[in-house]
C-alpha cells in the first residue's frame, strides 16, 4: 500500500534545506519510513543510510541490515509500555512484524531501533499517536457522469485528533490509468506513459477540516473536486486523517520543493520526529470510495 504517496525521496537538499553544501560537509545519517494505520496490521520499517547529494541513490546499497526492530504500544496516559512487537529483516533493510497486530486508534506507538556501530548500539527512536478511526456514512455513489451537476459529495462521520481538528488528505487512485481513460483536463497535459504513472495517483494535498460543512453531531461533508479526477472508469478515493508527524512532514517538504515565497537561505529544513536519525514515523486513519466516472457526452 503506497499510503499518501509518502515514499521519501531521501535526497539531502530536500531534506536539510538548501544550505550551501560541500562534499566534505557531508555527514551520514540513519532514514527510516513507517506508517501506523488505524485498524490494519502492523506494516513494515525501511532502514537505510543518507547518500551524499550529488551521488546515485540506491535503496539496497544504503539499506542497514543488522538492526534490531522494535514497534512498543504505549500505555495511555502515560509513556511506560504497553506491549512490544519485534520486526525481521526479509529484505536488505526492510523489516516486517513477526506477529500479526492491528493498530488501535487514539493510542501512542513508540519505534525504536538498535544498530550495533562498533563497540556501541546507535539508538533510534520516533513515537506517533494514531488519528481516531472514521467512516463514510453518506454520499456514496456507484457511478458518475464526469463533470455532470450531481457532484461527488460526501459525509464522514466524526472523527478527532488530540488538540487539534482533523486533517485530511484525499487521494484519488484509477484502477485503469491508460491514455483513453484520461478526462479532458489531464488529456491535454499528457506527453507520455511516464505521465500515466503520475496521473494515476492524485493527492489533494493538505486540507483542514475547518475548510468542510460541519454538523453538530461532529460528521462533516466534502464536495469532491472534478479537478481530482484524472481518469474515467473504476476510481478509488482514499480519505486521510493524518498525525501531526505527517502533517508535519508533508507542509515543511512542500516548502523545499517551491511551495513558498521564502528565500533559498531562508528555508528551514522538513521537520522530522525521528531522534537518532531522520526520516518519518508516522500514523493514520482511513477510508476509501469506490466510484465509476462515466463520460459525458457533451464533453466528447
Amino acid at each position: 500500500m503506497r499510503n499518501l504517496s509518502l515514499t521519501i525521496g531521501l535526497v539531502l537538499i530536500t531534506l536539510f534545506g538548501c544550505e550551501t553544501y560541500s562534499q566534505s560537509d557531508y555527514e551520514e545519517f540513519y532514514v527510516v519510513e513507517s506508517y501506523m494505520v488505524a485498524n490494519r496490521n502492523l506494516q513494515q520499517v525501511r532502514l537505510s543510510t543518507t547518500v551524499p547529494a550529488f551521488e546515485f541513490y540506491d535503496f539496497d546499497d544504503s539499506a542497514i541490515r543488522n538492526a534490531i526492530v522494535q514497534v512498543r504500544l504505549l500505555n495511555q496516559n502515560s509513556s511506560s509500555i504497553d506491549s512490544v512487537f519485534n520486526f525481521t529483516m526479509t529484505d536488505p533493510g526492510i523489516y516486517q512484524p513477526v506477529s500479526t497486530h492491528r493498530v488501535l486508534p487514539t493510542r501512542s506507538y513508540q519505534l525504536f531501533i538498535t544498530i550495533p556501530n562498533g563497540n556501541i548500539l546507535d539508538e533510534i527512536s520516533a513515537t506517533a499517536i494514531v488519528p481516531d478511526t472514521f467512516s463514510v456514512i453518506d454520499g456514496i455513489l456507484d457511478t458518475l457522469v464526469y463533470q455532470s451537476s450531481e457532484q461527488l459529495s460526501v459525509t464522514f462521520s466524526e472523527s478527532s485528533y488530540p488538540g487539534r481538528q482533523n486533517v485530511f488528505v484525499f487521494t484519488t487512485i484509477s484502477e485503469n490509468p491508460i491514455i483513453d481513460n484520461l478526462t479532458p483536463i489531464y488529456l491535454d497535459f499528457y506527453e507520455d506513459d511516464e505521465d500515466l504513472l503520475e496521473f494515476s495517483v492524485t493527492s489533494s494535498g493538505l486540507l483542514n477540516e475547518g475548510n468542510f460543512t460541519q454538523f453538530p453531531d461532529g460528521s462533516v461533508t466534502i464536495n469532491y473536486p472534478w479537478l481530482a479526477v484524472a481518469f474515467y472508469e473504476e476510481n478509488r478515493i482514499v480519505a486521510t486523517t493524518v498525525d501531526d508527524n505527517i502533517y508535519d512532514y508533508i507542509r515543511s517538504n512542500a516548502v523545499q520543493l517551491g511551495g513558498s515565497t521564502l528565500s533559498p537561505g531562508e528555508i528551514q529544513n522538513v521537520l522530522t520526529n525521528v531522534k537518532g536519525g531522520i526520516g518519518l514515523f508516522g500514523a493514520m486513519a482511513s477510508d476509501t470510495i469506490p466510484t465509476f466516472i462515466k463520460r459525458n457526452p457533451f464533453l466528447e
